[in-house]
């Protein structure tokens, strides 16, 4: 079996660890001339572990993880403690996590490639490359983000669209070395802010939500933002004291891609490409993983054509990929009113799969 993996990122290198773990060495394409990432926090929960344990990514030792004891959440008018999550996710760096994927099919890898057409002829899928070059494949799995060429190309769309939120994103040392607890503080109606810990704890990871018009604040430093939260409570005071140091940082807006078709006889979407979602629960690449994990399984099940196992991905994976999508799109809307924090959150346990423990309150 010929398998065409378009994208290299994390869903697309998880899905080629798990086809090769089944006994399929795939073909990955990747526009990008390497293969690399912002070194921007992915927060993993058990669930999203267990996708990888099916994708055979079993030896995990030396990726380097932190898990804070808790994550603190904190109304922001009120300055009070409004919520407490006791078990918080695994945090990796993203540039950290794509290259420990990429050192087990390295190999299957084609970097500064991506396809300029493709053609299904229902026994086979053609596909001609910017380089010149072409392929004829039994599958192709388009895990190309947020933006996908084989979204627009094979489905004809839809574009990805604005949520209403910006993210702004900085890493810095911690100013505190004893500092365990992950924070937040929500409830005000202008932005929202949040850290975690990576690198052992010894790294902030820093994200501030700006809510508004495409665009909004876009100018400002990250000690500027800081300004906007005055009188932060507890570790929160920490993060504002790294932002004052203005920290490289990195601003985007919010798009989510709500896409009605995901696979189309041969052709199949994955990851951001099919289900595209704000960032505000933490949950889009653990879906690309569970994405991964399925596809794997089922295009390497005896005796099941392509086609049926395409459509049976699509068929258990789309109502649930879509429930988390709304559920994140939900909550940040919500973080736009001066709700406190477990009112934003209150619908995170219904989750599905219970993904995160509902926050208890005090």
């Amino acid at each position: 079996m010929r398998i065409l993996i378009i994208g290299g990122g994390l869903t697309g290198l998880a899905l080629a660890n798990g086809l090769r773990h089944y006994g399929v060495d795939p073909v990955v394409v990747e526009q990008a001339p390497i293969i690399t990432e912002a070194g921007w926090a992915i927060g993993l929960s058990p669930r999203h572990l267990a996708a990888l344990d099916r994708l055979g990514v079993t030896d995990r030792t030396a990726w380097p993880a932190y898990q804070a004891k808790r994550y603190l959440m904190f109304d922001a008018k009120a300055g009070l403690l409004d919520g407490i999550v006791t078990e918080a996710p695994l945090m990796f760096s993203r540039s950290a996590l794509q290259l420990a994927l990429l050192d087990g099919v390295s190999d299957l890898v084609r970097t500064g490639v991506r396809p300029s057409d493709l053609n299904d002829h229902g026994d086979r899928v053609d596909v001609e490359f910017d380089n010149g070059t072409s392929g004829t494949f039994d599958a192709v799995i388009g895990t190309d983000g947020i933006h996908s060429w084989t979204r627009h190309h094979v489905f004809g769309g839809p574009e990805a669209t604005y949520t209403g939120t910006s993210v702004v994103r900085f890493q810095a040392p911690s100013p505190d070395s004893s500092l365990s607890v992950a924070a937040m503080a929500a409830g005000g109606d202008d932005a929202t802010i949040a850290y975690f810990l990576v690198d052992g704890g010894k790294k902030m990871h820093g994200i501030v939500f700006l809510h508004g018009e495409e665009g909004n604040r876009a100018e400002l430093t990250p000690a500027e933002l800081a300004t906007l939260f005055p009188e932060l409570p507890g570790p929160l005071s920490l993060l504002t004291e790294v932002m004052r140091t203005n920290p490289e940082s990195y601003f985007t807006g919010i798009n989510q891609a709500v896409v009605d078709t995901w696979a189309r006889n041969r052709v199949a979407l994955a990851g951001d490409a099919a289900h595209a979602m704000s960032p505000v629960l933490g949950q889009g690449a653990g879906a690309g993983f569970e994405d991964a994990a399925m596809l794997a399984e089922l295009l390497t099940t005896p005796g099941m054509a392509v086609a049926t196992a395409l459509a049976s991905f699509e068929r258990m994976r789309k109502p649930e990929a879509q429930a988390l999508q709304r559920l994140s799109y939900e909550t940040s809307r919500m973080m736009t009113t001066t709700s406190a924090p477990s009112v934003i959150y209150a619908q995170r346990g219904n989750m599905p799969g219970g993904v995160q423990p509902r926050p208890t309150t005090r």
